[in-house]
């Protein structure tokens, strides 16, 4: 068979993904506040979108609170019969999975829900911002300027506090820096001295055992036995208490002691302080009851774009002929922008409902009442595709009466039977958290009298199970914590 060059024709299916569909894509992972941002960037390259809000302003009016944003004008009754604004959409229409006709979508319904639920106008967002932590560097340059009067020596102590870890650990090389200050060693290491006496006990620490010394004496807790341990940290982390008694020539219960003390030091002192800004959460969709007991579900309209097409200004542009295809694109792009945002509005809304219908009892009587829930139940219930929904999900927050929560919380895997029909695995997790916690130190629990204990609630799950989901909330074996419960009452003492 001779191999020679030829020029062939096939045809075959594959999945094009247009850029108008990613960045659909894109604007249904946002969450409200990353969205705001992308809208300011659209706004700042688009002159043919403007925000209805300053449209109102500049005729002098005011936006009523209760506000929806306003459908996008209608293709047919566009000012632009010499371009083709019909199609400009047929890119995203081609390839929307997940996404409905715009024809039965109505922003006046975005305020209301199918659920009807709540009045309940006290959610604040200033009450859920968290409040800002001191941070590290803000106290340790407070105590710098306090204790050192010298400027030179006040700045040694600066650079040296940018050698600190995230825990609070010196890790800085003192010769490599004393040479770059053009100072002495014994200097430098005379005010790192000083610095390891700041507050919080042990920051400045150059390892672990260091570190627990400096908060020993700083509770005048160093005794020979903490001594011992703190020369001996691989063997107390392996629990030898007999080999560290024989070590120290004390008893074994006067070592256990001194371990319970080294256990309530803390081993991270930076750990406490804020590292970043802090930052709130603003949720995406509020759910209220009302005064006959019903809920609603409401999207969070103070967060959503609202935009229009400035029709004034692409009237002006439309004189000029040379600028035929600059305004087709652009119209093109805001009429796609904001069937986009208001689909995504209508999905987000759509999702929230199915959600509170199926976790109604959740609702009512709390976290024991979770069912199982898959992003498969509510995609199939919705005509939607796994896809869609894990997207508009992410990141997005519902308010309800009983606290904040994230849409993905709500969505977990069955577990065994509870009480004649399948637990969820989230509800599971939550027992076995609420049964070790409330667990006599005398009589630890042990997975397979966990899975008893959760069989007397109508919950039948294997022992290797319990381990699972024991091992996910980081909770140790029974073993250990039988070891770490009985030198809490040695710690105290």
């Amino acid at each position: 068979m001779a191999l020679t060059p030829k020029l062939e024709i096939r045809q075959s299916p594959s999945l094009l993904l247009t850029p108008r569909l990613r960045q659909a894509i894109s604007l249904l992972q946002m969450n409200n506040l990353e969205l705001s941002e992308a809208v300011e960037q659209e706004l700042l390259a688009n002159p043919l979108l403007e925000r209805e809000d300053d449209r109102l302003t500049e005729k002098g009016d005011s936006l009523p609170d209760t506000a929806a944003p306003e459908p996008p004008p209608d293709d047919s009754t566009a000012p632009d019969q010499d371009i083709d604004s019909a199609a400009e959409f047929d890119d995203f229409g081609s390839d929307t999975e997940g996404y409905e006709p715009f024809e039965t979508a109505d922003w006046s319904d975005y305020g209301q829900s199918k659920i009807k639920r709540g009045d309940d106008d006290s959610f604040d967002f200033f009450e859920k911002k968290l409040t800002r932590k001191k941070s590290l560097y803000d106290m340790l340059d407070e105590q710098i300027n306090q204790t050192f009067t010298a400027g030179s020596d006040r700045l040694i102590a600066k650079i040296l506090s940018e050698r600190l870890d995230a825990a609070g650990y010196f890790r800085g090389d003192t010769k490599e820096l004393a040479t770059g200050l053009k100072t002495s060693p014994e200097r430098l290491n005379s005010v790192l001295s000083r610095l390891k006496q700041f507050e919080p006990a042990g920051i400045f620490a150059e390892n672990l055992a260091e570190c627990l010394k400096i908060q020993l004496q700083d509770r005048g807790a160093l005794t020979a036995e903490t001594k011992t341990l703190l020369d001996n940290l691989p063997l107390l982390a392996a629990r030898r208490f007999k080999e560290l008694a024989a070590l120290c020539g004390c008893s074994v219960e006067q070592i256990l002691s001194a371990a319970g003390t080294i256990k309530s030091l803390n081993p991270k002192p930076a750990a406490d302080f804020a590292a970043d800004p802090p930052s709130y959460v603003v949720p995406d969709v509020f759910i209220r009851r009302n005064r006959n007991g019903e809920y609603r579900v409401e999207l969070n309209n103070m967060t959503l774009p609202r935009l229009l097409i400035n029709h004034d200004y692409y009237t002006e542009l439309k004189k000029d002929r040379s600028a035929a295809r600059y305004l087709k694109e652009n119209l093109s792009h805001a009429n796609f922008l904001i069937k986009a945002l208001r689909q995504r509005a209508t999905t987000i809304l759509r999702v929230a409902e199915e959600i509170v219908l199926r976790q109604y009892h959740f609702f009512e009587q709390g976290i024991d009442h979770l069912r199982p829930m898959t992003l498969k139940d509510v995609a199939g219930a919705l005509s939607l595709s796994e896809s869609t929904v894990s997207r508009i999900t992410a990141g997005k927050y519902l308010a309800a009466p009983n606290g904040l929560f994230e849409l993905k919380y709500f969505f977990s895997a069955a577990a065994g039977s509870y009480i004649g029909e399948d637990a969820s695995t989230t509800v599971v997790k939550h027992k076995i958290k609420t049964l070790i916690d409330a667990e006599d130190p005398a009589h630890i629990l042990s997975d397979d009298k966990i899975v008893e204990l959760l069989e007397h609630d109508g919950i039948k799950i294997a022992r290797r199970t319990v381990a699972k989901y024991r091992d996910a909330l980081g909770i140790p074996t029974s073993g250990s914590r039988k070891r770490a419960k009985r030198l809490q009452p040695l710690a105290v003492r």
